[in-house]
């Protein structure tokens, strides 16, 4: 079959097929409509009934809350005081004696006659304190109830106690101290001395330029606490102190015994606060910070380490003493080691020569005195007798931030009084003391120093 034949089939048999599906609908509709619908019309009734109309619910819309009354966001509060206002007006005191001076307590012969008296906070002057720049400028005369010693009508007053007589103004008492400025130069004329500041540093401390042996303040001290490889034992007889002791502790009495020295040489306030670690977050604070041992080796971690050396670089001094006066010591060699982690490339350790500003700054010595490496030696305790006549330093931009001992001072310091004779005791330690003190002072006047700090803060304060 041809193509032309299958087309004219296809439409052949498409017409066909519409054709006959017309058709079929076409009878399904007829008998649809023949057989389905109903004849004639059909009428419906409907009963019609009323109803209430009944209301749809209510939808409840929150509405914004209308303020009756406005806010002020800012009111004046008008307060009532509660006092009332006094004045005080100083009157002349009725004295027994007609015209009696003002001065007329006789000075204190005890021996802190220059000191004076606090009354109300204001620090007043006796006889010869003006000359150590203490008080109020040309010496003043306390009255009333004082704490002091030598003022006119305190404790250790003339005869009468000072009761009878009061303050003798002659006009009206008129304050020509000028506001601000000054620095620390203005310290004492604003009554301002270190008392001010123990409840706000660990340290403070001011020397008189005339007298060197003349200091006052005071200082926390801090004793270091470490891992320790084991607990101390006494290698043989006169070290028995060491028995049971952690390194660090090694010597219980040592810092005391600097602490009450100073106390009882001074006018430095010397309090040992207790331990603190290297990991503590106060370390940065401490303005001299004690490390003892003896035989047992230093275990530290690398942020202690880190720790340690941000405090030095930022102000810390640490004294490192090494009771076994043995540089060759376990002791020795992982403290050094400590101070090379912490501090890198600037741990270098330079013999402190004599000339140092340490030897003389309070006590004068031209070497640093004898220590256990010169007064008692053991094979027993340390292989070889080695003698160190210095001692060792690490500065940092010409500050000293560690200064380490190979020479013993914590036993000199904490024992010698009390060694047997069987160990060749007791031995004096006026000079070993002396010394400690001597790097006490030092470590706090230093510039860049942790105190040094502190005088800035207190100078900058009283320029406003």
């Amino acid at each position: 079959m041809t193509l032309a034949q299958k087309l004219k089939s296809i439409a052949r048999n498409g017409v066909i097929g519409i054709v006959a599906s017309a058709l079929l609908h076409l009878s399904i509709g007829t008998v649809i409509l023949i057989v389905g619908g109903e004849k004639g019309e059909r009428i419906v009734s409907v009963d019609l009934h009323m109803y209430d109309v009944v209301k749809p619910p209510v939808k409840f819309e929150a509405q914004p809350p209308r303020f009756v009354k406005s806010f002020d966001l800012a009111k004046n509060v008008d307060y009532t005081p509660l006092t009332t206002a006094r004045q005080i007006v100083f009157a002349r005191a009725q004295a027994p004696v007609p015209n009696a001076p003002v001065n007329n307590a006789p000075a204190s012969t005890g021996s802190r006659a220059g000191e004076g008296s606090v009354f109300f906070g204001a620090l007043t002057a006796s006889t010869g304190a003006s000359d150590l720049g203490w008080g109020l400028p040309g010496g003043a005369t306390s009255y009333g109830r004082s704490f002091g010693v030598g003022g006119a009508g305190g404790w250790g007053a003339g005869p009468g106690d000072g009761k009878e007589w009061g303050p003798n103004f002659a006009s009206d008492v008129e304050n020509t101290r000028s506001g601000g400025g000054g620095g620390l130069s203005a310290m004492r004329d604003n009554l301002i001395s270190s008392e001010n500041f123990e409840d706000r540093f660990d340290g403070f401390i001011e020397v008189n330029p005339k007298n060197k042996k003349d200091i006052r303040g005071f200082l926390n001290i801090y004793q270091l606490e470490y891992n320790s490889s084991k607990l101390e034992k006494s290698p043989a007889t006169g070290w028995d102190v060491v028995d049971g002791q952690p390194s660090w502790n090694c010597v219980p009495q040592a810092l005391p015994s600097l602490a009450k020295y100073a106390n009882d040489s001074t006018k430095l306030r010397v309090s040992i606060r207790g331990t603190i670690r290297l990991d503590s977050k106060e370390l940065t604070t401490v303005p001299f910070l004690y490390m003892m041992g003896f035989q047992s080796s230093v275990r530290y971690t690398k942020e202690e380490a880190r720790n340690i050396g941000n405090y030095l670089r930022n102000g810390g001094f640490i004294l490192i003493d090494d009771g076994n006066a043995y540089q060759s010591g376990a002791f020795n060699i992982t403290a050094r080691q400590m101070l090379k982690d912490a501090l890198g490339y600037d741990a270098v350790f330079e013999r402190v020569p004599n000339s140092h500003p340490m030897y003389t700054v309070w006590e004068n010595f031209s070497a640093p005195p004898s220590g256990e490496d010169m007064m008692r030696y053991d094979k027993r305790v340390r292989e070889i007798k080695e003698v160190y006549p210095y001692v060792e330093a690490i500065f940092i931009n010409g500050r000293m931030v560690a200064l380490v001992s190979n020479r013993g001072y914590n036993f000199a310091w904490g024992y010698w009084k009390f060694l047997p004779t069987a160990a060749g005791g007791p031995y004096d330690n006026t000079r070993q003391l002396q010394f400690g003190l001597n790097i006490v002072v030092y470590a706090l006047t230093q510039r860049g120093g942790i105190v040094d700090q502190n005088r800035t803060k207190i100078a900058t304060e009283q320029k406003r």
